[in-house]
């Protein structure tokens, strides 16, 4: 019985993926591995993927009736993925566009030029909430940072003229780069300039001055997550830098904008060469740029690691969690008033379905505040998230 499908060839799949590095071209996770069942075993988790569905119907994402099998059975049709990867994007084409799977498909293709060994010599830089590209500095100095732009790990070419292009009605802590060779990053004087030479392209930029940082050796102290009692200096630092880490990023009512990508990296880009680049520019920003005001501080205030100048490094030593689903992470950074100090964190990481949860409930408990205090009806009109109740506590 025919299945009505327009299906790769066995060729055209080895061909992806050997172009692929046989990696995923979204998460860059290795597809293939020795596997213990025997001593010439292996395991290979990558799938061929359609761009444009292989057949119509039901739950058949980005199907396109104007191609021929020919054309939906080409090697210009597919894109090599992670079996995880491939259920996420065949679930959401508006994320997922064909344009958005051509651009990935050709910056991965760029990824696998340089190759894995390169790795260190590229950095990942983060443009806005929304923009990590990998690339490298070309020029460093009072005038300015110039980027080339290799290829994106996170969105387009074509978000990064929008980006640009909408600098001025960006939210003012929105128009940041934190750059994870450096280490640091900062709020832009003015919107950056994109150049365009053959085939490269090129960012030019300029930082504002610093954001204020506290000073490290002064007395600090606070109450124990754990015990209760009151700890002070690194103790209380420590857990400080845990508790920012750990707070996912619109999952407290009071600062929608706030919070860490942390746990939206690690289920990503789990067991990826990736992600400990990818956690140093996440902590270079929590350390580079300003709190929101609905923290309670000035738009120019302190980060939220607010002592930290720069991040020299971030080691993962294992993408395995505890028994309390934390993860163990070495950082070594440049503190205020303090210089280098070195130590291990363990950050909590929500699973998806739980950060979704608290996202849902922080964003139940901000609007009917806000309908509280614009003197409306005192009782709830949302519902509250589902598999919540109100009883189970506030986030």
């Amino acid at each position: 019985m025919s299945r009505n499908r327009d299906d790769f060839s066995r060729r055209t799949r080895y061909r992806l993926a050997d172009r692929a590095g046989h990696r995923c071209s979204y998460c860059k996770t290795p597809t293939i591995g020795p596997s213990d069942e025997a001593p010439d075993a292996v395991t290979n988790i990558g799938v061929a993927a359609h761009i444009k569905a292989a057949s119509s119907g039901p739950g058949a994402r980005r199907h396109d009736p104007e191609m021929s099998a020919e054309e939906r059975s080409s090697i210009e049709n597919g894109i090599w993925l992670c079996g995880s990867c491939s259920t996420v994007i065949d679930r959401d084409a508006v994320r997922f566009t064909v344009e958005a799977l051509q651009n990935m498909k050709r910056d991965h293709t760029e990824f696998v030029r340089l190759g894995e060994q390169n790795l260190g010599e590229v950095d990942i830089i983060a443009i806005g909430p929304d923009l990590v590209a990998a690339g490298q500095v070309t020029r460093f100095g009072p005038t300015g940072v110039q980027l080339r732009i290799a290829f994106f790990i996170h969105g387009t070419p074509q978000d990064l003229m929008v980006f640009v292009q909408d600098f001025e009605k960006r939210t003012p802590l929105s128009r940041y780069i934190v750059l994870a060779d450096l280490g640091r990053g900062g709020l832009l004087l003015e919107a950056p300039t994109i150049e365009q030479h053959d085939s490269t392209r090129y960012l030019s930029f300029r930082w504002q001055s610093a954001a204020p940082r506290r000073d490290a050796s002064q007395p600090i102290a606070g109450v124990s997550a754990q015990t209760g009692r009151i700890i002070t200096g690194f103790d209380y630092l420590v857990q400080t830098f845990e508790q920012c880490l750990g707070h996912a990023k619109g999952s407290w009512f009071a600062s929608l904008d706030g919070g860490s990508y942390v746990s939206e990296l690690y289920w990503r880009f789990k067991d990826s060469p990736w992600f400990a680049q990818l956690l140093k520019v996440e902590v270079a920003r929590l350390s580079s740029i300003p709190s929101s005001s609905s923290l309670g501080l000035p738009d120019n205030g302190y980060p939220p690691l607010l002592c930290v100048n720069q991040v020299h490094s971030v080691r993962v030593p294992s993408f395995d969690l505890d028994g309390n689903r934390k993860l163990r992470v070495e950082l070594d950074l440049e503190l205020e008033g303090h210089g280098r100090w070195s130590g291990d964190l363990l950050v909590y990481i929500y699973d998806p379905n739980g950060l979704e949860l608290e996202r849902a409930k922080a964003v139940w408990m901000k609007e009917n505040i806000r309908r509280i205090e614009s003197g409306g009806n005192s009782l709830p009109t949302m519902l509250p998230p589902e598999g919540w109740r109100i009883e189970d506590g506030f986030p």
